[in-house]
């Protein structure tokens, strides 16, 4: 398969984070886990992704700190996960916490990449 061109508009980093999510359609509860993140959005790890276009409630936990807000589904991967756009603007104490956590995991490492995780398979 060839590989399709970034779409991203900001650089993702590598993250591991507990994260909870709500399908505002049918209002389904499920715990996930976050594997990259960047300004505009998050890959999200789990068996059971949602379908593209579906509107979410992401809530995001690491340390002490917690991130809110609305997104959709961007893409799935059937049994491995789906990338998560977030709705904007972000609120001004969300972006903050956002920003906080990307200079912390691009203080350890680079960008992920598109051809690392679940980006090569888009």
């Amino acid at each position: 398969m060839p590989e399709q061109a970034e779409r991203r508009g900001a650089p993702r980093y590598a993250v591991v984070m507990d994260a909870e999510i709500t399908d505002l359609l049918s209002h389904t509860v499920m715990k996930v886990r976050c594997s990259d993140i960047g300004l505009s959005g998050c890959y999200l790890d789990t068996l059971n992704p949602i379908e593209p276009l579906t509107p979410l409630w992401i809530r995001m936990t690491h340390g002490e700190r917690a991130f809110e807000v609305q997104g959709r589904v961007a893409y799935m991967v059937p049994r491995l996960g789906m990338g998560v756009q977030f709705a904007q603007p972000i609120p001004e104490e969300e972006f903050a916490t956002l920003k906080r956590w990307i200079e912390e995991a691009a203080a350890l490492c680079r960008p992920a990449s598109p051809s690392f995780g679940m980006s090569a398979l888009r």
